[in-house]
């Protein structure tokens, strides 16, 4: 899926799903806040933005877990830390 693909309301979605905040996903993406809800009530178009800004937008969101879909946004799981306790004898 390309960035031309994204639109505002996968945009709200996904940060919906991440649960941050316009200013806090703003801050993530070093973009301003009005420009975060300039881009999500672009509603079903591709958003009028700079690439740069809006890349950093999309990547912020896809740190947090968001995959963009054709049609929609879903969220993976945090992954799970490896909790795997070794001896000191399997170390050897």
């Amino acid at each position: 899926m390309t960035l031309t693909d994204i639109n505002g309301r996968m945009l709200r979605a996904a940060r919906s799903l991440t649960g941050l905040s316009q200013q806090q996903l703003a801050d993530l993406a070093r973009v301003s806040r009005p420009s975060v809800t300039a881009w999500e009530n672009s509603s079903d178009g591709f958003p009028n933005a700079n690439m740069y800004p809006f890349r950093r937008l999309v990547s912020a969101l896809q740190a947090e877990g968001v995959e963009f879909h054709p049609g929609g946004v879903t969220k993976c799981p945090a992954p799970i830390a490896d909790t795997t306790l070794h001896s000191e004898e399997a170390a050897a």
